[in-house]
């Protein structure tokens, strides 16, 4: 067989030639193989042997497994009538557009339908965890590291997938509970399991720690910590906390403070924290001892574990977002648009020969992500989509990002300590030395006594070896201890403000709700007997309860609970509302109310007296369900409420306006009928003057009628006294008489006629004026 290259992978030592193992590629069929001296193979172990391929290898290819997840139709969804798109046919997902023939199919390594529980394949929270999840589990046991993220638009079921929500509980806390179940199992093996834990948030491109609170009560906002990348280990959180915890109620116990701190910052300074990317985040190292010649070898792992519930896509023009809301969402987008970058350059890079760039650094979560996508972990990806017609192209554009990942290759390895790895390498050094010491006689003495030296020398570093996993195991238990306070400390931060941890099943209380489910019913706040102060949280403030925001007054209202009746007294211009009416004056809270405070910070009330007695003393429409009122019970209430009120205000506002504008009618209505009175004296006093000027003038138009036949009728008699009128001149002289007297009787009429016209224009002009009156003009 011709052999073009020959790399010696054992470690052979100046004074032995004891092991011979080669790593060897025969051209000739291009495969590459492991040989052993035949004569010595059986004092090596397999172990060994598979160790020293992967140290060859560098790490076995893994691809990432992805699986897709269909929810059941929400209630928005459902009251729209929307029909199903999607459907599932064991590892084939197929999507059916409603208005075309074509169809969409993708195939992945699992397809959960979790849209109806009553369907034969449905695939509940636990098929999810035991088919995707468990797998990871028992890699981690196996040494390698290990993540698994959730993706999809908003409300799609990341959040419920990942947690769980009330008893049905997600991937997380049965992963947790799990991996402590695995320790004690191996625990019989001689394998000790150390686990410590980190919460972390990515909320508009800063990283905050959920574990550990700001010290300085000046700071209105957590610290923003940052990204450092270690040139073995890859990108890790500089400064962020790590926890050992002994016992899966260590981690309940984190993850509730951890969401208390979320949720105590979801509401100040409008900080949604609900609207970003958490890690949650596991380190577990184990540690087994051999007895091996009666000398103890301790081999150690070290496994890291990323859960990561990513923030969902929306579309800003059908999330109708604004303000800080479109904010966030373009951060969450251009982080997700990222990673689906890196998701396509990963892709790319399988199916071709040279090494594209893969823009990990364009967002701290895809450099968060770097070690998991592309690089030494068992990665997998659960996408979840909706299967309305409504969602359609976010269900394609997911099912199309899914089907990308499919196709990255990591390169998984088992991440041993290296203080384990020189450790069995010195021993296999010491085997090697021994055994050359069983067949040394006839050698060279000076070649022998060279060998026991070396057995010594490796003798002294095994036991200093020895010496610091000693020292590791009692670290860790100071760890544990120092852990334990931490977490004490925090929970005594969070007391400050009164939030409780344990609840009194006697004392009244009060539960903070978030539009988030995974952050309502964190913040408990305990009614003692006497008065409750409630207001801003500042510096040394004695208030029994503590909030941050904008619209929080310094003293915002006092609860009183005296004999088991809580009242609450709001301060005035305090925003306070109950059952989404606002109030101003003292009102007594009963079991079940709603209590918004500022409009930022929604509470429920609990009152378990009244439970236990069996009296419900919130009366009304709205309590009179047997049910939890949620974060969006309370906002639709305050909203209904908010626009009952704006209602009345606008109703009563339109009579007032509308007495206003009659008030104003009636002064206009009034002071045209002044300027119509006087204006009707004036016409009737010009009429008037008109009626004596045409008299006067008719009369001195009748006297010079009469002058005038006074003079002919002498100048007449003169003529008739000179000579005797003919009978001609005296019928000439009547019929003259006559015509004048006609003339005459005609300008009466004529005058009569004048008169008339213009006493119907007054009458018309009267009649318009009434009219113009009535409709409430003024002409």
């Amino acid at each position: 067989m011709k052999k073009d290259r020959l790399e010696v992978l054992g470690y052979e030592t100046a004074t032995t030639g004891f092991l011979s193992v080669a790593y060897k590629k025969d051209s000739s069929t291009s495969e590459d193989f492991l040989e052993v001296d035949q004569e010595h193979q059986a004092r090596f172990s397999l172990g060994a042997l598979s160790n020293l391929a992967k140290g060859r290898q560098g790490g076995e290819d893994s691809a990432v497994t992805v699986a897709i997840r269909v929810r059941p139709l929400n209630s928005r969804e459902q009251k729209m009538k929307a029909k199903t798109v999607v459907s599932v046919s064991g590892q084939e997902t197929t999507v059916h557009p409603p208005h075309s023939q074509q169809k969409f199919s993708f195939s992945f390594d699992f397809s959960f339908w979790s849209c109806d529980a009553q369907d034969g394949c449905y695939a509940s929270q636990e098929t999810v965890y035991e088919s995707l999840a468990r797998p990871l589990l028992d890699k981690v046991f196996q040494g390698y590291n290990a993540c698994l993220f959730a993706y999809g638009q908003t409300g799609s079921g990341k959040s419920y997938t990942m947690m769980g929500y009330n008893e049905d509980a997600g991937i997380i806390p049965r992963f947790c509970e799990e991996i402590f179940l695995k320790a004690a199992e191996v625990k019989e093996d001689n394998v000790t399991c150390h686990i410590e834990m980190s919460y972390f948030e990515v909320y508009n491109e800063k990283l905050h720690d959920l574990l550990t609170s700001d010290k300085e009560k000046n700071k209105t906002k957590k610290t923003a910590l940052r990204i450092r990348e270690h040139p073995e280990l890859g990108p890790y959180v500089a400064g962020l906390s790590a926890y050992v915890v002994g016992s899966f109620a260590d981690v309940q116990a984190w993850l509730e403070l951890g969401n208390k701190q979320r949720a105590t910052a979801a509401t100040g300074m409008n900080d949604k924290s609900s609207r970003s990317h958490s890690v949650f985040a596991m380190v577990a190292t184990q540690t087994k001892r051999e007895t091996s010649d009666g000398e103890s070898l301790t081999h150690t792992m070290r496994s890291h574990v990323n859960l990561v519930d990513l923030a969902g896509s929306e579309r800003s023009s059908s999330a109708q977002t604004s303000g800080m809301r479109l904010k966030e969402g373009a951060s969450i987008n251009r982080s997700l648009m990222t990673l689906g970058k890196v998701i396509s350059a990963l892709s790319e890079a399988t199916q071709s020969k040279k090494k594209p760039f893969i823009p990990y650094r364009d967002s701290l979560l895809t450099w968060l992500l770097k070690e998991s996508l592309g690089g030494n972990s068992k990665t997998a990806m659960l996408a979840t989509v909706s299967p309305a017609a409504v969602n359609l192209e976010e269900t394609l554009s997911t099912l199309r990002y899914a089907k990308q990942a499919r196709s990255i290759i990591n390169v998984a390895k088992v991440n041993e300590d290296s203080n384990t790895r020189i450790i069995r390498e010195l021993k296999a050094e010491i085997e090697k030395l021994r055994a050359f010491q069983r067949c040394s006689q006839g050698t060279d003495l000076m070649k022998f006594d060279s060998s026991l030296h070396e057995i010594l020398s490796l003798k002294q570093k095994l036991l200093e070896q020895e010496k610091k996993l000693t020292e590791a195991q009692q670290e860790w238990k100071e760890n544990l201890a120092r852990a334990e306070q931490c977490k004490l400390e925090e929970a005594r931060e969070l007391q400050k403000a009164s939030v409780s941890f344990k609840v009194d099943n006697r004392l009244p209380n009060l539960v903070n709700l978030n539009e988030d489910p995974q952050l309502s019913e964190m913040l408990l706040y305990i009614i003692k007997e006497g008065q409750t102060k409630v207001g801003r949280h500042m510096v040394d403030s004695e208030y029994g309860i503590q909030l941050t925001g904008a619209l929080i007054a310094d003293s915002h209202c006092l609860i009183t609970n005296e004999q088991g009746t809580v009242t609450l007294t709001p301060a005035a211009d305090a925003e306070t509302y109950v059952n989404g009416d606002l109030v101003s004056e003292p009102v007594t809270l009963h079991h079940g109310d709603r209590v918004i405070l500022g409009r930022d910070h929604y509470f429920r009330f609990n009152h378990p007296v009244e439970v236990q007695n069996g009296r419900r003393a919130s009366e009304g429409p709205v309590a009179c369900k047997e049910m939890l009122q949620d974060f969006e019970f309370a906002k639709n209430e305050l909203v209904e409420s908010q626009k009952q009120r704006i209602e009345a205000e606008i109703e009563e506002a339109r009579l007032q306006a509308q007495q206003e504008m009659m008030q104003e009618l009636q002064t206009a209505r009034d002071l045209a009928q002044r300027e119509l009175s006087a204006q009707r004296c004036l016409y009737e006093e010009q009429i008037r003057e008109l009626q004596r000027e045409m008299e006067d003038e008719l009369s001195m138009k009748q006297e010079l009628l009469s002058k005038e036949m006074e003079q002919k009728r002498h100048k007449h008699l003169g003529k008739l006294l000179l000579t005797e009128p003919s009978a001609q001149e005296l019928e000439e002289s009547q019929l003259r008489h006559h015509r004048f007297m006609e003339a005459l009787q005609l300008e009466k009429e004529k005058l009569a006629q004048e008169m008339a016209q213009v006493q119907q224009a007054r009458l018309s002009r009267e009649e318009e004026r009434k009219s113009a009156a009535r409709q409430g003009t003024v002409p």
